[in-house]
């Protein structure tokens, strides 16, 4: 059991020093041209090693998205049995707001890649996402105790919630990120609370 829990925290120093080897090169020297052997070198392992926590140094890029939906998905565990699971959705993104706050650096520079090459935002967007949108919906259906497959709710409120996040998230970078990100969320969640407001407004008119 100690060897096991010595070998995870050795293989996860080396992934963290591949990562930060990898963003530091991608900001002195570009994407393109860091290479494999470079990020190795400055992580003090062998190129084969690289090979072993990434297929390609693009998968660099989007390290933390697991470690992230890991965060989230324990956050959303620890939320109270009672409470609704929307509202246990957007409290949970909403406190991963400020770990997105804390990484000024890093988005700045894929911010500065994805401008090279856009299929990086699609993959976020498509895959990372569509991930993320799944675990959410995964957790809405077992606290409400349905069908993933039968019950659209699970679903619809997942990706509202990754709508919502990713709708703030841009405006905050639009924005320069001169001001804090949180209250740009809060105000998109206010936006879906509206209208939904009025939607059940003309629901009872008619």
């Amino acid at each position: 059991m100690a060897t096991t829990g010595l070998r995870e925290r050795r293989a996860a120093k080396t992934r963290d020093a591949i990562v930060r080897a990898a963003l530091d090169l991608f900001e002195e020297r570009g994407f393109h041209a860091a290479t494999v052997d470079e990020i190795a070198a400055r992580a003090e392992i062998a190129p084969r090693t690289f090979f072993r926590y990434f297929p390609t140094k693009e998968a660099v890029l989007f390290a933390k998205a697991a470690d992230d939906r890991a965060r989230i998905g324990a956050a959303l565990d620890a939320r109270p049995a009672g409470e609704h699971p929307f509202v246990s959705l957007t409290t949970v993104l909403g406190g991963f707001t400020v770990e997105s706050e804390k990484e000024d650096k890093d988005i700045r520079l894929l911010q500065k890649i994805s401008a090279e090459r856009p299929e990086v935002w699609a993959y976020q967007r498509t895959v990372l996402e569509g991930e993320l949108v799944q675990l959410l919906a995964d957790f809405v259906a077992g606290r409400l105790g349905v069908a993933i497959d039968q019950d659209p709710r699970p679903r619809v409120w997942a990706a509202m919630v990754m709508s919502t996040y990713r709708v703030a998230f841009h405006m905050w970078l639009d924005g320069g990120r001169k001001q804090r990100l949180a209250p740009a969320l809060d105000g998109a969640v206010a936006a879906i609370v509206e209208a939904g407001m009025v939607l059940d407004l003309e629901r009872r008119g008619q």
